[in-house]
């Protein structure tokens, strides 16, 4: 997936600052992708260039003045486009640093290992909790797109629990290895 995408996902539902944009996307589907507020701006700066997205300034007092952004017919139409589109290879593109780290974790003590997954059990646990207020946050009706939203989120605690189960796995193989001498 590329951001852009779920960025016109947003905008089709209302217009948005970038700053209300990385916020949304932090607390929803930031879970399931992650992008720095770096990342939106300039990917809104490209869609407005194509033509996806439009702005406009809004002045503030006391504040620095706002550009709000809204999905045009053309960003519309991409975003239909690619919600129909289905990328094998993208759809299954694996990424998780924690285990390239293991991968190569035989070069550091076992109990150095422990640490690093029982930091990341941690991170497993607070995410869980961050998507179970999802919804609230959201603040969605009972809807057809509530059903979606919580099939995501349960894809989402589904993949934190395996998480979790890995690591406490992992973590106890390497106990027992301590246990057994060796270092």
């Amino acid at each position: 997936m590329s951001l852009k995408y779920g960025l016109l996902g947003f905008l089709s539902n209302q217009e948005m600052s970038g700053y209300d944009l990385e916020k949304l996307f932090s607390r929803s589907i930031g879970f399931f992708w992650n992008a720095q507020i770096s990342q939106v701006y300039r990917d809104l700066k490209t869609m407005e260039k194509t033509g996806w997205v439009e702005s406009r300034e809004v002045i503030q007092t006391n504040k620095p003045n706002k550009k709000i952004f809204n999905i045009t017919e053309q960003g519309q139409k991409a975003l239909e486009d690619w919600l129909i589109g289905y990328n094998v290879k993208g759809d299954f593109e694996v990424r998780v640093g924690i285990l390239v780290r293991m991968f190569f974790a035989a070069k550091r003590p076992k109990c150095e290992t422990i640490a690093l997954l029982e930091q990341f059990k941690d991170k497993c646990n607070e995410a869980t909790l961050a998507l179970s207020h999802v919804p609230k946050e959201l603040d969605c009706e009972e809807s057809i797109e509530l059903l979606y939203i919580k099939s995501t989120l349960s894809y989402g605690e589904k993949y934190y629990q395996m998480q979790l189960e890995w690591a406490t796995e992992t973590i106890e193989i390497l106990k027992k290895a301590i246990k057994k001498g060796d270092e």
